[in-house]
């Protein structure tokens, strides 16, 4: 009781006695009520510093800010009434669906329910796809166990998953060029730390492997370790994995409440039916502590942290940087609390720099200012010098699931004995996933009497084949496939050379698909400088034939996003107009364009609104 008395003291003198702090079941509680959520965050900090508690919960209200509610699926029916599956997991983002992978190794039932349209929605899809080796992680925190033991699995993972990753290395520099004789140094500790192959590069090196890089540079530290992947791509592809060995998804799914007797969860309630699970893993990332109330297992507090970072066009940035660039001490943290920005080179060859980072109360605020591009371009300039607001083809902001001791929770329930949390996933979390996944999936065994009472499943295929990619084969391979499919030969993004064929595969998978974005995210077209200008009609016609919706049917992305406004009074009074015009005749083959324009008319007169009963039913 002594630290927190001492820590009164300290919050009656800073915040003049608005926030309290106690002790509740073992954990630091603070409670009271602050005009600014800086203010908050600033209670809480020196809350966590030395404190001898294993959990902390924030309780204080922000009287000066009104948090955003959850945005929620519209769909409500019975699809999951009581099903009983061995394992629920809570969260589709990388996290959760490297959980569910590595669970469908064993002889168990998984179920993944996701509030999203799709996977990879938030946090998960939302960062630089950055593998990192280690660096600025303290060693012996969970962070660092879980970064560097995720880094050696990424190689093998990736190759299984037929999913591209470049292991292209880090150079991290310092700021400010007096620190640079330094750098020899630090080799020691980072020694020390276990990352492997850490060389200091002098200037003329360094320009020699990136020359594109800001010639007041005087020197860098390279990490080899580090490398590269699309963070869509390899959700999606642990996700896939996963429904193909036997877990099931269930999109548009917000768990609501939970109801636990005697230390044990009995049910999950959700929009979409009660469940009845034996184990259930929270990975709902932000939205974890809300998950953790809800069992009855709450002893963390998470503490959203926003960052925007930019995508830069891909022809504007060839040869400016090869590999990933990271600096240390540009921002400062007394305005930011950011420990480096980064210039990447993505595995398709765009630069995406960033982010820009500080506190925030709202979970899922992705707004971005012309004030957060500013800054993203202005730090990334001070690596690359050649960047510009003009090589700017897209932005975008996310939000991570820090904990105010930031640090990762990976841990079995304190209160609730069939819950298992994986929260607090902050960077690098990317990295740490497939590691995370291995570590939560022996805490489910365990939960169920270890991995001899549970049973290996024997069916299990690790390998998940890869969408085809025409504009990576080789001319007579490529021949080859659109004579056996002709749609392959049919391009719809002249961007990034992506095919029909490819947007048919992509909705046909065993992971729904069936929105603009969805496929925008698994083969690409629309992610080119024209922002789909050319190929989104063409998509959504595809969609359109391919899912039996009506075109005015067809979203960008979640509910309320249809592209088209309404029904044309045009085609409503006169049936044999074609719905299609010129449109339909210069870029779509005769034929599809026949059939779709009849298909439409008909749709659209009956004001046919197509309604699914699956699990993946969108709203």
């Amino acid at each position: 009781m002594s630290f927190i008395r001492t820590l009164n003291k300290k919050l009656n003198k800073v915040l003049h006695g608005q926030v309290s702090a106690d002790e509740d079941g073992g954990c630091l509680v603070l409670s009271g009520a602050l005009e600014r959520w800086s203010d908050v965050v600033l209670a809480c900090k020196m809350a966590v510093e030395k404190s001898p508690y294993s959990g902390f919960i924030n309780n204080i209200e922000c009287v000066g800010e009104k948090q955003v509610p959850i945005r929620k699926p519209k769909v409500e029916d019975s699809a999951l009434e009581w099903e009983e599956p061995d394992v629920l997991i809570i969260g589709g983002g990388v996290i959760g669906c490297a959980i569910a992978r590595e669970l469908t190794k064993y002889k168990l039932s998984v179920l993944i329910v996701e509030k999203e349209h799709d996977v990879a929605m938030q946090a998960s899809g939302r960062n630089l796809g950055v593998v990192q080796s280690g660096v600025g992680l303290k060693k012996g925190s969970m962070r660092y166990k879980f970064c560097r033991q995720g880094n050696a699995m990424y190689a093998n993972l990736c190759s299984e998953l037929e999913v591209d990753f470049m292991h292209s290395g880090q150079y991290v520099y310092l700021a400010k060029r007096l620190w640079d004789s330094f750098l020899s140094f630090t080799l020691i500790y980072w020694k020390w730390l276990g990352i492997k192959g850490v060389k200091k590069l002098g200037r003329d090196e360094l320009a020699k492997y990136e020359p594109g890089i800001n010639k007041n540079i005087g020197a860098a530290l390279r990490f080899p370790a580090s490398g590269v992947v699309h963070p869509f791509d390899l959700t999606i592809a642990l996700a896939e994995n996963a429904v193909q060995n036997g877990a099931v998804l269930s999109l548009n799914t917000l768990v609501t409440s939970i109801s636990s007797s005697d230390g044990v969860i009995k049910s999950v309630d959700t929009n979409r039916g009660t469940i009845k699970p034996k184990v259930v893993v929270n990975a709902a990332g932000v939205f974890s502590e809300s998950i953790a109330a809800m069992a009855g297992d709450r002893f963390f507090s998470i503490r959203p942290v926003k960052g925007t970072a930019a995508v830069l066009d891909r022809k504007a940035t060839s040869g400016l940087i090869q590999t990933v660039i990271t600096s240390r001490g540009l921002f400062s943290k007394k305005k930011k609390h950011c420990r480096d920005a980064s210039v990447v080179r993505s595995v398709y060859g765009s630069v995406l720099i960033g982010p820009d980072t500080f506190e925030t109360m709202h979970k899922e605020d992705y707004t971005t200012t012309p004030q957060n591009l500013k800054d993203v371009v202005e730090t990334a300039k001070r690596t690359v010098p050649e960047i510009d607001e003009g090589m700017i083809i897209t932005y975008f902001s996310g939000i991570q699931a820090a904990t105010f001791e930031d640090d990762f929770i990976i841990e079995k329930g304190r209160y609730i004995s069939n819950i298992i949390h994986a929260a607090g996933i902050q960077t690098p979390g990317l990295t740490a996933a497939p590691a995370i996944g291995v570590e939560v999936a022996k805490l489910v065994l365990d939960s169920f009497g270890g991995e001899s009472t549970v049973g290996l499943n024997n069916e299990f295929d690790p390998v998940r084949i890869a969408p085809t990619r025409p504009s990576q084969m080789d001319v007579s391979a490529r021949a080859a496939l659109i004579e056996s499919n002709p749609d392959y030969g049919i391009i719809i993004c002249r961007c990034e050379e992506i095919s029909k064929g490819e947007v048919i595969a992509a909705l046909r998978r065993n992971v729904r698909c069936d929105s603009i974005d969805g496929v925008k995210r698994r083969v690409r077209p629309g992610m080119g400088c024209c922002h789909g200008s050319y190929c989104t009609p063409l998509v959504l016609d595809i969609i359109s034939s391919d899912k039996r919706l009506a075109p005015h049917n067809v979203r960008k992305s979640g509910s309320g996003s249809e592209k088209l406004y309404g029904l044309s009074k045009t085609i409503l009074q006169n049936k044999e107009l074609s719905f299609f015009g010129e449109f339909g005749k210069n870029r779509t083959d005769p034929e599809t364009a026949k059939r779709l324009q009849a298909r439409a008319i008909a749709m659209m007169t009956a004001h046919s609104d197509r309604k699914d009963t699956d699990i993946n039913a969108d709203e």
